[in-house]
């Protein structure tokens, strides 16, 4: 009884658990803004410096006047 009771706890948890794996799919559009922000912000001087991240590409601040 004592083994049953176990597999059928066992099987519950991993029929729980199956549920929370997480699958990042990288190949979507969200992904290319991505790597374009982290590129402008590398490239630009950081965060503040940002004017735009699209697809495309990205666009820098200008100095300030």
């Amino acid at each position: 009884m004592k083994k049953t009771m176990l597999a059928a706890c066992g099987a519950l948890v991993t029929l729980s658990l199956a549920g929370c794996i997480a699958v990042s799919d990288n190949s979507g559009p969200g992904s290319k803004v991505s790597e374009n922000t982290e590129l402008a912000i590398r490239v630009c001087g950081g965060e503040g410096n940002v004017a735009e991240v699209t697809r495309e590409g990205y666009k820098c601040k200008g100095p300030a006047q």
